[in-house]
Parts: C-alpha cells; sequence; structure tokens
C-alpha cells in the first residue's frame, strides 16, 4: 500500500544516515520512491547505488523497470542491457527488456528477449504468455497457442480460448468454453467468445460476465456535470503539445497516434483529478445497474486500477474493431470532437461480434453519437470501433480501462 511504501522509504532514508555507503538502502529508496510514482527520485537513488556499487545488476534492472514507467522505453532498454553485461543469465532483466520493446512495437526485438528468458528459465509463465500475446497479434494463432498452452499465467486460459475461436476449431473452442465455465470463470474474453459464438454458430452457452452486453452501454455528458474545458481540454492538449509523454503508432488505428504507456501513471500529478471523476462516474455506472444479475455487476472486482490513453485522430481517422482484453469496463472521453460532416462521421459503434451474422431480428450493435464532453462506458467483452470523419480538426479521444487488481 501507499502507506506502507512510504513508511518504507522513509525508514530507508533515515538509516542511510547511520550507513551512507549502503546500496541496499538506496535500492530500497528506489524501489519505494517507484511504488510512489516518484520516478525521477528513484532514478536519483538507483544512480547513486550504482556511483558506490557500478556493478549492481538489479539496480540497473529495477531503473529499467523505472524509466520503462516513466514512458523513456530506450533508456530503458539501454538500463537492461548494461545489467545483462554484468550478470549475462539475468532472467528478469531479459524479460523487462522484453516488455519495453513490446511497448515500443518492435515485436521482432520483443520476441527474441521473452526466448532468451525460456532458454534460461524453460517454464517461465509469464515470458510464454507474452511470446504468445506477441504472435496473436501477429495472426499467427496456433503458435500463440502452443505458448498460451506452457503458460500457468492466470489470463493465458482466456488467451487459448480466444486463439482456438480464431482458427475456427469449433469442437476445442467449446471444450474450452465448457471448462471455463464449471470452472465458474467471470472474464470480459470469456464473456466476449461466448457471444460471438452464439452468432457464429448458433450455440448458446451460460454466460457467466454479461448475456446482453448492449444493454449496459451509458453515456453521460460530462460537460453538464464539471468544468469540462479546465479539466479535460486543457489538461489534454497540455500533454499531447508539450509532448509529455511519448507516442506510439497502434495497428488498429488508422491516420493517428496514441499515447505510450499509462498516462494515468505517467502523468499522474497532472492527471489526478481527472482520475477521480472517472471513479465517480463508475460508482454512478454501477449504482444504475445495481439490480442487475449478470456477471459484470455481481462479480464487480473488490479493487481497481485505471489504465489510460490519448488517442489523436486526423481527417480520414478510424479505429477497426477490437476489445480491451484486459479491462472490466472500458471507457472513452471525447475531448475534442470535430464537427460532423455527415450524422455518423466519427461515431462510435459498440458491438457484439466481427461480422453481422445470426439472428437478423436480433440487436448486435449500438451506433453512438458523441459529441465533445461525452463519456461512454460499456463492458470489456464488446467489440467497438469508430466511423471515420473528415475534417481540418483532429479528435482527441481519452481512452481507459477499469483493471481489477486481483
Amino acid at each position: 500500500t501507499q502507506g506502507q511504501l512510504q513508511q518504507a522509504l522513509s525508514r530507508a532514508t533515515k538509516m542511510m544516515e547511520s550507513f551512507p555507503s549502503s546500496v541496499v538502502l538506496y535500492n530500497v529508496a528506489g524501489a519505494s520512491n517507484a511504488g510512489l510514482m516518484q520516478f525521477d527520485a528513484a532514478i536519483d537513488n538507483y544512480k547513486q547505488a550504482l556511483t558506490i556499487k557500478p556493478d549492481f545488476a538489479e539496480a540497473y534492472n529495477n531503473m529499467g523497470v523505472t524509466l520503462k514507467n516513466k514512458g523513456c522505453l530506450q533508456e530503458a532498454i539501454g538500463s537492461y542491457k548494461e545489467a545483462l553485461k554484468i550478470e549475462s543469465e539475468y532472467a528478469e532483466a531479459y524479460y523487462n527488456m522484453g516488455i519495453a520493446f513490446n511497448e515500443m512495437g518492435d515485436l521482432k526485438g520483443a520476441i527474441s528477449s521473452y526466448r532468451q528468458v525460456l532458454a534460461l528459465e524453460p517454464n517461465h509463465d509469464d515470458a510464454h504468455k507474452n511470446i504468445g500475446l506477441v504472435l496473436m497479434e501477429n495472426k499467427q494463432y496456433q503458435k500463440a497457442f502452443e505458448h498460451f498452452k506452457s503458460s500457468n499465467s492466470k489470463n493465458s486460459k482466456y488467451f487459448l480460448l480466444k486463439c482456438l475461436y480464431m482458427q475456427g476449431k469449433k469442437s476445442l473452442f467449446y471444450d474450452q468454453l465448457d471448462y471455463l465455465i464449471t470452472q465458474g470463470e467471470v472474464h470480459p474474453m470469456v464473456g466476449s467468445f461466448g457471444c460471438r459464438a452464439e452468432l457464429k454458430y448458433g450455440i448458446a452457452r451460460p454466460n457467466l460476465f454479461c448475456k446482453q452486453p448492449l444493454n449496459y452501454v451509458l453515456k453521460t455528458n460530462l460537460s453538464e456535470k464539471y468544468d469540462f474545458e479546465k479539466i479535460f481540454v486543457k489538461t489534454s492538449k497540455s500533454i499531447l503539445n508539450e509532448h509529455r509523454v511519448k507516442m506510439k503508432r497502434q495497428a488498429l488505428l488508422i491516420n493517428g497516434y496514441q499515447t505510450s504507456g499509462n498516462i494515468f501513471i505517467l502523468k499522474n500529478d497532472l492527471t489526478e483529478e481527472i482520475q477521480q471523476i472517472i471513479r465517480l462516474e463508475i460508482k454512478n455506472y454501477l449504482a444504475s445497474f445495481k439490480d442487475s444479475e449478470e456477471g459484470l455487476i455481481t462479480s464487480w472486482p473488490s479493487d481497481y486500477s485505471l489504465d489510460g490513453w490519448l488517442v489523436n485522430m486526423k481527417s480520414g481517422g478510424e479505429l477497426k474493431p477490437h476489445m480491451h482484453e484486459s479491462g472490466w469496463i472500458s471507457g472513452s472521453i471525447y475531448i475534442k470532437v470535430p464537427s460532423k460532416l455527415t450524422d455518423e462521421s466519427g461515431n462510435l459503434v459498440v458491438c457484439i461480434g466481427e461480422d453481422r451474422l445470426g439472428d437478423e431480428g436480433k440487436q448486435q450493435e449500438k451506433n453512438i453519437n458523441v459529441v465533445t464532453g461525452n463519456l461512454c462506458l460499456f463492458p470489456s467483452s464488446l467489440l467497438h470501433y469508430t466511423i471515420p470523419f473528415e475534417s481540418e480538426e483532429e479528435r482527441i479521444v481519452l481512452a481507459f480501462d477499469v483493471v481489477p487488481t486481483y
């Protein structure tokens, strides 16, 4: 907890007075700073440890993690490489380097790093899972399946389900789906693929997450409740215009960029009020559906974090259909929406499946007219995309996920 981290930092700082050359104390202080999101102070402590002990591989690794969390991915990779020069079989440094390469969009570098982990620790669950995720992103579903099968990481069983669905292996898919249902797994991915398979194959199964996800889409006008210009617009434009956070291309995003990393961690000081408002609106969302018997509501996580990023689109921009696989519910706040040339320009569409299959009489998507100041919340089991727009103005959206902290 924050209190424990603060206490650890205070103790380490106090003990440094008696033991000024203790690299362990500087390492503890750095880790505590990092946990408190005091990234610059953490890096200073790790550097101090390395001044005293230049071959302290753990400090280089920890500094790399902090630099990555700060959004300095290239510098983080450099720090991991320094750790590996000292300790060539440092599996954790290879693993963390894989994460940084992946965030940079260097999938080849990511896979290479994860394979180094597996050469040292063949049963490393998260390395298998992360290689699977990269392969899955490249539509190499069978290769991804083999890695997920080798991983006991919590989410691997859900990604196995996805690989089977995407390969059209109907019988094996339903075996895995039935297994997850009998295990009582309440998860957005299980809910999503249950709904999609029902559309595709016409075979219904109990849906423990959300049987009718389109009924749980909520749009709110934040402009009527808060000083939207000051709290949301100025903050978002400050982050984008002053290049406070690095940008990255995203395969699903056409004619646009998004910020790299979790903006709520990278810019916690700037976004604190925004986070408070989001959490309040999530409470309102829960209150709106308090009588629901869907697992989405009845199994609501006891604690969650927010993972957020800014999306900046130019004319012709669009976002392809996808779901947020780590979320419970997903949200989008419309910071700036250009004037519409057509009724549907730039609208958000939430949908059950990739294709309009199945019963024609059954609603399969919702087209949501969004304007500046709107907040949309919806179950993460739904796919969503945006309709292309034409304008000389840019379109800015703050997207986020409610991520359960298990």
